[in-house]
């Protein structure tokens, strides 16, 4: 073979990994990583917390009146017989009728009166929801420092590591 072929060849192959190297350098790799530390880091979050509060408490309620229909039906028979007392004929009978309704009403009346209902005092049960706060600190992420190669490094990561993490290497 001559010099001219031994060139081109070797040229060809050199050409042809130069992509492949090129590659290689920009490819970042994984590597394992020994954890020297791991602080982990707080953060203080409020919730709600609902509570139902219930308290006695008085309140005054008005008492049923009276409903007996005796002093309205006394009324009208008493209301009858003194109407049945005046006029004549027909005119008693209108009269008559006359006498126990006005006596039935004025019975009634006066039965409302006396019976009113009086108010009472009554104890309730109120109930109420409450929105109380409260606070708890929580782990939101972990602060690690980590040794590579001799060298120290530190992140932070989201979960707590173990005693290797995993690390990108140029």
């Amino acid at each position: 073979m001559n010099i001219f072929s031994k060139t081109l060849i070797t040229s060809c192959l050199a050409l042809s990994l130069t992509p492949a190297m090129a590659a290689h350098h920009g490819k970042k790799s994984v590597a394992w990583a020994k954890v020297v530390d791991a602080q982990p880091v707080y953060e203080v979050v409020r919730y709600p917390v609902e509570q139902q509060r219930c308290w006695d408490e008085q309140a005054w309620r008005r008492g049923p009146a009276a409903s007996s229909a005796t002093p309205v039906i006394v009324g009208s028979i008493i209301g009858g017989v003194v109407g049945n007392q005046f006029g004549g004929g027909s005119g008693n009978v209108l009269l008559t009728a006359a006498g126990a309704v006005l006596g039935g009403s004025i019975a009634a009346d006066a039965s409302r009166k006396r019976n009113r209902g009086g108010y009472y005092a009554v104890t309730e049960r109120q109930c109420a929801v409450e929105t109380n706060w409260q606070e708890q600190e929580q782990i939101v992420a972990w602060d690690v420092t980590y040794k590579y190669r001799g060298d120290y490094f530190e992140a932070r990561m989201k979960d707590r590591p173990g005693k290797r993490i995993q690390v990108r290497v140029d």
